[in-house]
């Protein structure tokens, strides 16, 4: 990811690392990086507000590990964010490893099952596609709203579905979106990965979480769709032959 950004034809002002690892990261020294070592922050929430907390930029991007960069991304989201001054997040366009395989069961219960709150997928207009959910491993947002909005370290475990959760408050503020030609792909790290019970498991309670939080309940579409979503989380619990995201097994 590092050698992805420092070969970027548009270098942004600063490269913050938020690095919990122990020992830390042995990182090869540039003029614009900034190396954030505490062993003491636990999961993504805490790890994305300590890089908040440490930059100076107007708009900040946030990218995880294992994610290589394309195109001139920098340019291309400071361009998107410059051109609109309505936009609050944005989300690079990214590529996963499991884009280029067949449908799998999982990818066809998503489409069953996750509806109105539950839904993650991109909302398509003619000129645009929205996001309902600006994937963090590649994500933007402006530094204003990110002093009135934080990552929520409440979540359990590594804070799953804290990106889910930053972009549905950040729509109350403005209007969000997918930068086409930022293009990023995703490498998809092994390390530190659940199980696919594990995962679903923290999965369920993350979002029901959130579904309380944000107080989706209000509506009472949402409560059916919760419902109907409960439902596809139990029959996925009991049939193990779905292909879970993110390559858990």
């Amino acid at each position: 990811m590092l050698a992805s950004v420092r070969a970027q034809p548009t270098l942004p002002i600063e490269v913050i690392v938020v690095d919990q690892s122990q020992p830390p990261y042995d990182l090869e020294p540039f003029p614009q990086l900034r190396h954030v070592w505490d062993p003491q922050i636990s999961g993504a929430s805490a790890a994305r507000n300590r890089g908040i907390d440490a930059a100076s930029g107007d708009v900040i991007l946030f990218l995880d590990d294992d994610v290589v960069l394309e195109s001139d991304c920098v340019r291309e989201v400071a361009a998107a964010f410059g051109a609109r001054p309505d936009l609050i997040g944005a989300q690079c366009a990214i590529h996963n490893p499991w884009d280029d395989l067949p449908v799998s069961l999982y990818d066809v219960s998503t489409r069953v099952f996750e509806h109105g709150f539950f839904s993650a997928r991109p909302k398509r207009t003619r000129r645009e596609h929205i996001p309902r959910l600006i994937d963090g491993l590649a994500s933007a947002y402006r530094r204003d709203f990110l002093a009135h909005e934080r990552f929520d370290e409440a979540l359990p475990g590594y804070s799953l579905a804290e990106d889910w959760d930053l972009t549905k408050r950040a729509v109350r503020y403005g209007s969000v979106t997918i930068v086409r030609p930022a293009r990023v792909r995703h490498e998809h790290s092994q390390r530190n990965r659940h199980d696919a019970r594990a995962y679903a498991q923290l999965r369920r309670t993350n979002i029901l979480y959130l579904f309380d939080k944000l107080e989706a309940g209000r509506s009472p579409v949402n409560r059916l769709w919760k419902r109907w979503w409960l439902l596809g989380e139990t029959l996925r619990a009991w049939r193990h032959a779905w292909k879970a995201p993110f390559g858990e097994t």
